[in-house]
């Protein structure tokens, strides 16, 4: 299973972490990079008065492999 993970500065210089399960693969990093961007403009995502998507740092694919042991 593959899914996109992405890192954000909040507001208060700390990391925050965002992941999405179907990312929908083939799409140009440029593109993937506009979308993250666009939610740094979302005033949706606070906690405790500091914003969670303040600023995109970085982006990447995970995959898991399942192995089944029995």
């Amino acid at each position: 299973m593959k899914k996109l993970v992405a890192i954000f500065k909040t507001s208060g210089g700390r990391s925050q972490t965002w992941s999405f399960p179907t990312p929908g693969e083939g799409k140009a990093p440029e593109e993937i990079r506009g979308f993250l961007e666009r939610l740094t403009m979302l005033s949706l995502f606070k906690k405790d008065d500091e914003k969670l998507f303040n600023q995109v740092v970085s982006a990447k694919y995970v995959e898991t492999v399942e192995t089944i042991i029995f």
